[in-house]
């Protein structure tokens, strides 16, 4: 399940991002720029080819100004920024992992605004990955 406060599943959500057109994917990479800091268009072809292969899993996080994406498959979560969030251009990817009763979160992200707001926003996502193994140390004690 993508991360708490997700209530409403919007399909149409080309709008809500902002994006430009680009071809589809099949599949997406982990880590699909060398560095985090990253041009508008890479942002925009990026979050379209997840829009295009992952739309239907697509959910707005009510009040935070973010679409998460997610491929249940891989266990991965790519979390973008709305126009009025104010790390937007950007977005969080999270990969999770569970073995022997321990969860591995990999975190990844990519920014083409403001870095300041775009590290708020990947500490928040570092700090939620705590909290997710935190809870499943509880449960699996």
């Amino acid at each position: 399940m993508t991360p708490a406060g997700i209530q409403d599943r919007i399909a149409p959500l080309l709008l809500c991002l902002n994006l430009g057109l680009a071809a589809p994917a099949l599949a997406q990479e982990f880590q699909p720029y060398p560095s985090p800091k990253i041009t508008v268009e890479q942002y925009a072809n990026y979050a379209k080819k997840v829009q295009d292969s992952l739309g239907d899993s697509a959910e707005i996080l009510q009040g935070m100004n973010l679409v998460a994406f997610s491929d249940m498959r891989t266990r991965t979560f790519y979390i973008f920024t709305t126009k009025d969030h104010p790390a937007h251009p950007a977005w969080i990817t999270r990969q999770m992992d569970e073995e022997g009763g321990q969860v591995h979160v990999k975190q990844i992200g990519y920014f083409a605004g403001s870095e300041a707001e775009f590290a708020k926003l990947f500490r928040y996502y570092q700090e939620r990955n705590v909290q997710l193994q935190e809870e499943v140390e509880r449960r699996n004690q």
